[in-house]
């Protein structure tokens, strides 16, 4: 081989690399923490708790307990779905009873006089979760967040200790309700979804799964009028002080497009007295608005934040939004945007489940999933039978696919 063709060879796996490196660089997928997008400088931080469990399948004594010796215990990372599994599961295949997980960690130094919040995005069927030995949940039903304020119970500069028993059991005390003998999918068990520690100010921007309010709680984003022209975009934000003392400031909400430019912005003055909650309101109107599309799937970004008197953001965070409408009206089919769609609505059920692995999907392979589904042509997704994992939620936003979200239950609840 003479030194011509060998320059020949790694010029053209350079040519290759760089190509490749390029696709990649094309899309990147962006998946959102706890049901929103980290905005820095907002006193707003989000840390994984996925890594380094100690896992237990069965009963333990005592297990709760922060002084528990589960040093014997399997070291697992979450999402993790208590097993592995054949590739095929369904008929009554995988485990179902108890399990337990616990977590050893150090909270960093700045994380005093912060709020602390524990997200865990889903916990397959019942569950309990305790921190250093103090019961601080007891949830039913796997696949809602279960959510819990840990601010009291967690130790500065030493070992923390969170356990939490899941059990995926026959009950009809939480959906889907059905035994899974009698159903046509598997719903597995464990932690299966990613875990985070949200910090923040004592004033701070709620989550409305933890409020769990009737229309209410954290940021809701809906439309008014949505047309070519002009679209209204309607805001509505909860807001808690556990502060010592009263809050007046004001919520800022600011509409950037993909070019990172400030399209429009709206007020709103909060006034909240300690140890209350608020909720506010705002509007907005944007001119010749990138409406989204299954084609065009435009996402705007919504930056929120709270504000006080002195100017200092004391929370925020960032969402993503496509302005659109969304309108069935009977013989005449469906509307989007106010127009009759052209095309027809052709898609596919999709559980959230993989060979192996079960539910306990990475984020990367929910997003994969929507990108096959889309690159196959289809434009409309059924949930099968329940809410998913927000990074697939995510990616049906970006990649432009319109999602039908089921209720968690099956023929059968309760």
């Amino acid at each position: 081989m003479n030194k011509i063709t060998v320059v020949f060879q790694w010029a053209a796996s350079l040519v290759l690399l760089l190509a490749v490196q390029t696709l990649q660089a094309a899309h990147q997928p962006e998946y959102s923490t706890a049901g929103f997008f980290e905005l820095p400088h907002t006193g707003r931080t989000v840390y994984s708790m996925n890594p380094a469990w100690r896992f237990h399948l069965g009963e333990a004594e005592g297990a709760w307990q922060k002084d528990f010796d589960d040093s014997a215990w399997t070291l697992v990372s979450l999402p993790d779905g208590m097993e592995i599994l054949p590739t095929e599961a369904s008929g009554c295949v995988n485990y179902q009873g108890g399990a337990w997980y616990r977590k050893h960690f150090t909270p960093a130094a700045d994380l005093d006089g912060k709020r602390l919040f524990l997200h865990f995005e889903a916990i397959m069927g019942k569950s309990k979760v305790w921190v250093n030995g103090q019961l601080v949940k007891e949830h039913f039903g796997g696949y809602l967040p279960v959510i819990a304020d840990v601010t009291s119970c967690l130790k500065a500069g030493e070992d923390n200790v969170i356990a939490v028993w899941t059990d995926n059991s026959d009950d009809p005390a939480y959906p889907p309700g059905k035994t899974q003998e009698t159903l046509d999918f598997t719903y597995f068990g464990g932690i299966y979804r990613d875990c985070w520690l949200i910090a923040h100010n004592p004033v701070f921007i709620t989550d409305p799964n933890y409020e769990n309010e009737t229309a209410g709680g954290g940021l809701f984003v809906s439309f008014g009028t949505v047309g070519e022209e002009e679209a209204e975009v309607r805001l509505d934000l909860h807001v808690r002080n556990l502060s010592d003392r009263s809050f007046s400031g004001k919520a800022v909400f600011e509409l950037y497009n993909k070019e990172n430019q400030l399209v429009q912005m709206a007020e709103k003055s909060l006034s909240i007295g300690r140890g209350k909650a608020r909720q506010t309101s705002a509007r907005m109107e944007v001119n010749a608005p990138h409406l989204w599309e299954p084609d065009s799937p435009y996402l705007y970004q919504l930056h929120v934040k709270v504000v006080d008197r002195q100017g200092k953001v004391v929370d925020g965070y960032r969402r993503r939004v496509g302005i659109r409408s969304v309108e069935f009206k009977g013989k005449d089919g469906f509307w989007l945007n106010g127009k009759p769609y052209p095309y027809p609505l052709v898609g596919a059920n999709r559980h959230q489940d993989f060979a192996v692995v079960g539910n306990a999907l990475s984020n990367s392979l929910h997003w994969r999933d929507a990108k096959k589904l889309r690159d196959a042509g289809l434009r409309v997704i059924r949930n099968a039978h329940y809410p998913q994992d927000p990074a697939f939620m995510d990616a049906c936003d970006e990649l432009g696919l319109f999602v039908i979200v089921n209720t968690p239950g099956w023929q059968f609840w309760n």
